[in-house]
């Protein structure tokens, strides 16, 4: 494993780590990417960056209960709904008769 040398790459290595996470990481599995622990003060003033870096955008950086994860602003959803396919439900012929 190789340690990020510079604030920018390292700040990169955590913004493709919580966009890959299927759930929010916390700080402590933040820290855990590196070889050397930067400790929890750094990680929390670089998910910060990342907050700041991502505003105006249409999808946010946020803190959670669980930990930090990437998620769309919700003033976009009327947009997301419209990919959604919605299809009335199809019942069998035997289904109906009952």
């Amino acid at each position: 494993m190789v340690q990020p040398d510079s604030t920018e790459e390292f700040k990169r290595v955590v913004e493709t780590a919580l966009l890959a996470a299927s759930a929010p990481l916390a700080v402590s599995e933040l820290r855990r990417l590196f070889e050397e622990d930067p400790g929890a003060e750094v990680v929390r003033a670089v998910l910060l960056e990342l907050v700041s870096d991502w505003q105006g955008r249409g999808v946010e950086l946020v803190q959670t209960a669980r930990g930090w994860r990437f998620q769309t602003r919700l003033e976009y959803q009327v947009y997301l709904d419209r990919l959604k396919q919605e299809r009335p439900p199809q019942y069998s012929r035997a289904g109906l008769e009952t």
